[in-house]
């Protein structure tokens, strides 16, 4: 009895390593999309901040005109 017992855990625990296999190999495959899609995501935030760049220089540009256009309208009703 105890021999049909230590074959028969033999058996679960082959069955078992299997899939334990099965898993390793799907997260494997699962890692190099997360990485693929991490490189993606990184190329386009680094577009996003050139915009956010481009975005904040033209606004301090539109200030700095705002800014020498009121003070040439205060220095010309002086």
């Amino acid at each position: 009895m105890s021999m049909m017992l230590e074959h028969w855990n033999d058996d679960k625990m082959d069955a078992l390593d299997a899939k334990v296999d099965g898993l390793d190999r799907r997260i494997d495959g699962l890692d190099r999309r997360v990485d693929s899609l991490d490189r993606r995501m990184g190329r386009g935030f680094e577009r996003v901040d050139d915009r956010f760049d481009r975005m904040q220089w033209t606004m301090i540009q539109c200030s700095a005109v705002i800014i020498a256009a009121l003070i040439g309208l205060i220095a010309t009703q002086l």
